[in-house]
């Protein structure tokens, strides 16, 4: 998924020791935390909308959303968490999700920093605690380019550049919504399987689990994943809000043709007006021309990283 970008790292920070509190204040310490429960969600979600709000990848974060993004689809399986706290308030936290079945990479999510301390080396710290307590290749989550150091943070830490991807922004439009959607046809694992394969070039078992994937993302609704079928083509829309703001994420478009994806597109802004949504955001690491030709405007960039000689294989998303 294009649909999880909350990294907040701390430039120009200093070398650490792994699984060793340190100090960002009176009594703080750095911890792994074994278990997602409610109130650690919230206050991951507070700390990522903070961080997130004013650049490219600011949308609506709820705690949900945070749990369902770190912990396995597939297996349930919690991620490695590490959590920096000054007395009971949360200043950080860098998590790893691990790979699901069939694939290659564990998810790096963070380090997300408190403005209020960061530059102090607690970003460095965090992500330094993590990757040295797992044993998979990571790659981040998106990074974007706009804010200030962080795909600099990276870049000094030893990690590569492994993709970019285009962030826009669009409004909802008026219209009469035709597409098919998930919810419409029998079997929808079947066609977003196969849309899997043909389109991503997922190998046979990591496609086959991609309804399953998807469904476990706090935004996913069958409504909003809308299909052609003649072409097998797909877009997952993503809907998400909180107290002051909305939108619908196009995270994914598979089509077979030009015009199979302008019409998802040219739907999916549709849908949007009809759910009274705020905004249409997209994230894509093709050409993003399609999007351009129905009002959208580009409004950023995004690098994900990995470290030295951890490239992936062609497919893993």
């Amino acid at each position: 998924m294009t649909d999880s970008r909350l990294i907040e790292p701390t430039p120009g920070e200093e070398q650490g020791s792994a699984l060793t509190p340190w100090p960002t204040g009176a009594d703080a310490g750095i911890d792994f935390i074994a278990s997602l429960h409610a109130d650690v969600c919230e206050e991951l979600a507070d700390l990522a909308q903070r961080c997130i709000t004013g650049y490219s990848d600011d949308r609506p974060v709820s705690a949900s959303l945070v749990r369902s993004r770190l912990t396995n689809a597939l297996t349930g399986a919690p991620p490695v968490l590490a959590v920096a706290r000054d007395g009971r308030k949360v200043t950080g936290w860098c998590a790893v999700r691990l790979p699901e079945p069939g694939e290659q990479k564990a998810r790096l999510w963070g380090p997300v920093v408190d403005p209020a301390v960061r530059r102090a080396g607690l970003g460095r710290r965090l992500l330094q605690t993590v990757v040295e307590a797992v044993e998979w290749p990571l790659v981040t989550t998106d990074v974007p380019i706009d804010r200030d150091g962080a795909t600099d943070f990276f870049a000094r830490s030893g990690w590569e550049v492994l993709d970019t991807i285009t962030v826009l922004h669009g409004a909802p439009a008026d219209g009469v919504f035709a597409a098919v959607t998930a919810a419409d046809i029998g079997e929808p694992e079947a066609y977003v399987s196969a849309a899997a394969r043909r389109f991503a070039g997922l190998e046979e078992s990591f496609a086959a689990s991609t309804w399953l994937r998807w469904r476990d993302d706090a935004r996913f609704h069958p409504e909003t994943l809308l299909l052609d079928p003649p072409t097998g083509s797909l877009l997952l829309a993503l809907a998400q809000e909180n107290a002051t703001h909305s939108e619908l994420l196009l995270a994914e478009v598979w089509a077979a043709d030009e015009g199979a994806r302008r019409r998802l597109i040219a739907q999916a802004h549709i849908l949007a007006g009809a759910r009274q949504v705020t905004t249409v955001r997209a994230v894509t690491r093709q050409d993003p021309a399609d999007f351009v030709a129905h009002g959208m405007r580009v409004t950023g960039r995004c690098r994900t990283f990995t470290l030295p000689g951890e490239r992936c294989a062609p497919g893993f998303r």
